[in-house]
């Protein structure tokens, strides 16, 4: 068990007592993964599933974001959207970069995997955003995005608890305290 062996990304997963990888992140990278002990591997799978998660859900809070432009005046909604764009970007490098470390394939930004995430908008729920406009942009695009930020909230509060990786751990860490403040301003926002 001390010397090196290689296994494929599945493979990994069973090394780790894991039997399956479900939903969009059941498509680990291709090839093999070189491991000196499964006990010295630096991740777990609930590393991995938060960091390909994450990266899916983090890129649809920046096109919600998007529709904001020209849909909305209400100043908390315009800067909550800006601040979506800023702070958002740097969070799926982070994650991107832990993904290639770990020999994992990365969501294609172009072309991202059948899920079936809670929070996540569905295409008819994105063009209904974008049919809407003034307050009832508003009031839509709060719900939605309060919806969609508690599920990354509870992905975070998951990884913080039981992943292994100390940088995913802190990260997800960091994303839990930001993101529940935020949802209580959205609500009392829409009140």
């Amino acid at each position: 068990m001390g010397r090196a062996f290689s296994v494929t990304a599945m493979g990994l997963l069973v090394a780790l007592g894991l039997s399956a990888v479900t939903g969009c992140a059941s498509a680990p990278g291709r090839g093999a993964v070189s491991v000196a002990a499964t006990s010295a591997v630096p991740y777990n799978l609930t590393d991995v599933l938060f960091s390909r998660e994450m990266i899916l859900h983090y890129r649809q809070s920046i096109v919600m974001a998007g529709l904001v432009k020209g849909r909305s005046d209400d100043p908390y909604v315009k800067g909550l959207a800006d601040a979506i764009v800023k702070e958002e970007p740097p969070l799926i490098d982070a994650m991107v970069r832990s993904l290639k470390t770990w020999e994992f394939t990365v969501p294609d930004a172009d072309n991202p995997p059948e899920h079936q995430m809670p929070g996540m908008l569905s295409p008819a729920q994105l063009l209904l955003l974008k049919g809407k406009s003034g307050e009832d942009f508003d009031k839509l695009w709060l719900t939605t995005l309060a919806r969609h930020v508690n599920y990354g909230v509870l992905l975070a509060e998951k990884a913080r608890d039981q992943g292994k990786d100390r940088a995913t751990v802190e990260l997800a860490r960091g994303i839990a305290a930001t993101e529940k403040p935020r949802i209580a301003q959205i609500v009392q926002h829409l009140s």
